[in-house]
């Protein structure tokens, strides 16, 4: 089990927490929304507890017997004598160590416990009054464990105050930050997808600020992959140069690293593009008409022939100033040992895999000469917005870096190769002012591109597991995207 169960219980609890808005009978006794919280709470309860639960649970009610037994006063000694029997099995119970052999144990135990109150009562040599403080005294620890294993649980890694965004706390931010009272949130979607940010789509009526717009929120303060742009404030300049080169980036307004009103990860917001996404890491979800094909084969061709972008200056460790003075061997070299170090010094899943893989890559380093280009790092139509068969916007510059651009292609080749006729990019891609490719090449750069989201994926993993993070998708990345990912990997050097 790499994603330990009271991490996924955790992340479970989080997430329905966040749809309990959505649902009218959330509060209602009876109700399926509040019996799954409950279900989900009891299940967290007992994961986290443990045997440890368990020992405490024998403990309270040895203590309540021991009370029980004192109220008697030597008025009914069978029963004294039960008590003694209840109260050596349940010290036997501390030596147990699996928790279903300890619940059983324990059931055992309050039968027991139950036989001798059946007992009790019928003995009338006990007075009235000291039955009555039998009684209160088993109430109070019988309530008191009940009530105990459905209390909430405090999630690991969440703040005390909500760090979620909603429409109501959004539109207090945004008030306050136009001063603005009458400013009016008028719609607020989050996004599924993604594994480095939040996304939230929204719309807002105002004299300050009207329109619709789409927020890049950190998931919180550290971030999912420590290089390249996977923090906002790295990520927003990119996108501001690339839009202001005349590049069909998003048009960013703010970056905001304070938001006290809004608690939780840094965020940028950019004005909403027109257009729709055509795909997902995987590929295209219909086909693929040429004008696509056309249209990506011309963004990576405008965007690898950009001048330098200087104004940058040294943003990270892959976005520097002497880069640019790099060949292409040298600043692949570089990029991916940057990788690979980062790897080796984050908290990861134990992969020897991903070592291997590794190890094939900084062995088999194209020789290729000329400068570097200006990289978005996840070119697909995943992250391509098309209106009317024309791309109106590259969206996540979190994988921006300095390299060669045939790396791109090699990442183009991996998310939506199967979709397209790679001829027809190739031959548009290099009129456009594009550099050819050759096989070999294209070829290590395709197992490139499954390496390091392998190595992503497995490192975000992590910060769902330690409690950095509660974003529930993060759990089936190690069970699903990460094999894949190294399959595919290992099925092109094994071609090579």
């Amino acid at each position: 089990m790499l994603v330990p169960a009271r991490r996924v219980l955790q992340g479970l609890n989080y997430e329905f927490a966040k749809l309990q808005s959505f649902f009218a009978d959330s509060n209602v006794d009876g109700s399926a929304a509040l019996s799954i919280t409950a279900s989900l709470q009891t299940l967290l309860n007992r994961e986290l507890g443990g045997a440890a639960a368990i020992y405490a649970q024998v403990d309270r009610l040895d203590a309540a017997l021991n009370e029980v037994n004192g109220l008697l006063d030597a008025s009914a000694p069978d029963i004294s004598a039960d008590i003694g029997v209840i109260r050596a099995q349940l010290a036997g119970l501390k030596s147990v160590k699996v928790v279903t052999d300890l619940e059983q144990g324990w059931l055992a135990a309050l039968e027991r416990a139950q036989t001798m109150m059946i007992k009790m009562i019928g003995v009338s040599a006990i007075p009235a009054a000291a039955k009555k403080s039998i009684s209160a005294k088993l109430v109070a620890w019988e309530s008191g464990d009940l009530f105990g294993q459905a209390e909430s649980t405090k999630i690991e890694g969440k703040a005390e105050l909500s760090t979620d965004v909603t429409a109501e706390n959004l539109a207090a931010y945004l008030q306050d930050r136009f001063k603005e009272p009458g400013l009016k949130v008028t719609s607020f979607m989050p996004l599924a997808g993604g594994f480095g940010k939040h996304t939230i789509m929204f719309a807002v009526e105002g004299k300050a600020l009207s329109g619709e717009f789409v927020m890049r929120r950190d998931m919180g303060d550290l971030p999912t992959i420590a290089n390249d742009c996977h923090r906002g404030k790295d990520e927003y300049p990119v996108v501001k140069a690339a839009h202001a080169r005349g590049f069909p980036a998003p048009d960013a307004l703010w970056l905001d690293t304070e938001h006290k009103l809004l608690p939780g990860g840094d965020f940028f917001i950019m004005r909403r593009a027109l257009g729709k996404l055509p795909g997902n890491f995987f590929g295209a979800r219909t086909a693929v008409p040429p004008s696509l094909t056309d249209a990506l084969a011309d963004i990576m061709a405008r965007l690898h022939t950009l001048p330098p972008l200087t104004e940058l200056g040294d943003l990270t460790d892959s976005i520097r100033l002497d880069w640019w003075k790099l060949s292409k061997r040298e600043a692949t070299e570089r990029y991916i040992r940057g990788w690979y170090e980062l790897y080796l010094r984050s908290e990861n899943m134990p992969s020897p895999s991903m070592i291997a893989i590794f190890g094939w890559l900084l062995d088999n380093l194209p020789d290729r000469a000329g400068p570097p280009s200006f990289l978005h790092g996840d070119i697909g139509f995943h992250n391509f917005l098309f209106h009317e068969d024309k791309l109106s916007a590259a969206l996540d510059w979190e994988f921006a870096h300095i390299g060669d651009p045939a790396e791109e292609l090699g990442m183009v080749k991996v998310t939506v190769g199967a979709s397209i006729e790679w001829d027809q990019l190739m031959k548009r891609y290099i009129a456009g002012g594009g550099e050819p490719v050759d096989d070999k090449t294209l070829r290590y750069f395709q197992v490139w591109g499954y390496a390091r989201n392998a190595a992503a994926s497995n490192m975000c993993s992590m910060l769902f597991t330690n409690g950095n993070v509660n974003d529930l998708k993060l759990t089936f990345l190690p069970y699903a995207h990460f094999p894949n990912f190294i399959r595919f990997a290992q099925a092109l050097i094994d071609g090579a």
